[in-house]
């Protein structure tokens, strides 16, 4: 069944709309009608919708201002507009917006308006594909290297704005490459979803993990309120992948070497805060490993190196 917001003001428009779609359409539509925007803003609220049907002339809202203000709300429900008015810049001005199609009400087969609907939801569903491809590892499901950068940007903005710092930490597995030589390749894929299932185990909701490639990954830690803090996190991380995982039959035992800067005690760009960050972990592995270091100038000299093992 496919669940469908009609916002319609005029009865008339919406009893033919629904009754296209019930007569030209192998797929079940479950209606729910709507005569103004705040009231169909509500509805989207409550939800879920596959798809939104719109008239652009509404009692509390007309023309592209509409398009916007329901796309806005909820960018994941893709939205058709049915219009009175026969416009191709206006057609094209509403996709801009967020629209997925324009349609004027009366013109073309009765059957393009459940066909567009679909289409609608299907291209909805492949954009959100495609951009989870871009921002997610595909092994992990973790934050990629491209959306870390973003969100370490809005993170560092915030602690500025807030004058709240955040850890930043970069993450390498310690003898990865021995622990998985003898090993069949997926299991190799395996230790790194446990290993990415337990970073974010030892972390909160709000915090950012990420896989750079490889074994590598990273942290971002916002809204820390002292060295202990950042300590506590970096001390589960290292003993909860510092511990044995059983994978298919195999018992594969890996540690983790963290390096962390604190900004913005260390005030510079994202390149540089990695490169620090980078430099503290290299030294955190010269300690031994399953452990972490903190670079110099984050302002926490005094506890500068840590090991697990």
């Amino acid at each position: 069944m496919i669940t469908v917001l009609l916002i319609e003001d005029n009865d008339i428009d919406a009893r033919l709309t629904q009754d296209l779609l019930a007569e030209w359409s192998v797929e079940e539509f479950k209606i729910t009608h709507a005569k103004t925007l705040s009231d169909g803003l509500a509805h989207i609220d409550k939800g879920p919708f596959d798809a939104i049907l719109l008239d652009l002339s509404l009692p509390d809202a007309f023309g592209l201002p509409t398009v916007r203000q329901v796309h806005a709300t909820n960018p994941s429900i893709p939205v058709v507009v049915l219009s009175g008015v026969s416009d191709q810049t206006l057609a094209l001005q509403a996709v801009q917006q967020g629209a997925q199609d324009y349609l004027v009400k009366g013109q073309g087969h009765p059957e393009l308006l459940a066909r567009s609907v679909r289409y609608a939801i299907e291209r909805k569903r492949s954009e959100e594909r495609l951009t989870y491809l871009a921002q997610y590892d595909h092994l992990t499901g973790l934050v990629n290297r491209t959306l870390f950068r973003d969100r370490l940007i809005q993170a560092m903005a915030r602690s500025k704005r807030l004058q709240q710092p955040l850890g930043l930490m970069l993450l390498d597995l310690d003898r990865f490459k021995s622990a998985t030589d003898t090993l069949a390749h997926d299991l190799g894929d395996d230790l790194l979803q446990s290993v990415a299932e337990g970073l974010k185990a030892c972390v909160r909701e709000v915090d950012t993990v990420a896989r750079m490639g490889g074994d590598e990954f990273t942290i971002v830690l916002e809204g820390v309120s002292s060295e202990q803090s950042i300590m506590v996190v970096a001390k589960r991380i290292t003993e909860s992948i510092s511990s044995v995982f059983h994978l298919k039959g195999h018992d594969v035992s890996v540690g983790i070497s963290i390096g962390i800067t604190v900004y913005p005690h260390d005030d510079h760009s994202i390149d540089e805060l990695l490169k620090h960050a980078d430099s503290a972990m290299y030294r955190a592995k010269q300690q031994g490993g399953s452990g972490f270091a903190f670079h110099e100038a984050s302002g926490y000299n005094h506890a500068a190196t840590y090991s697990a093992s």
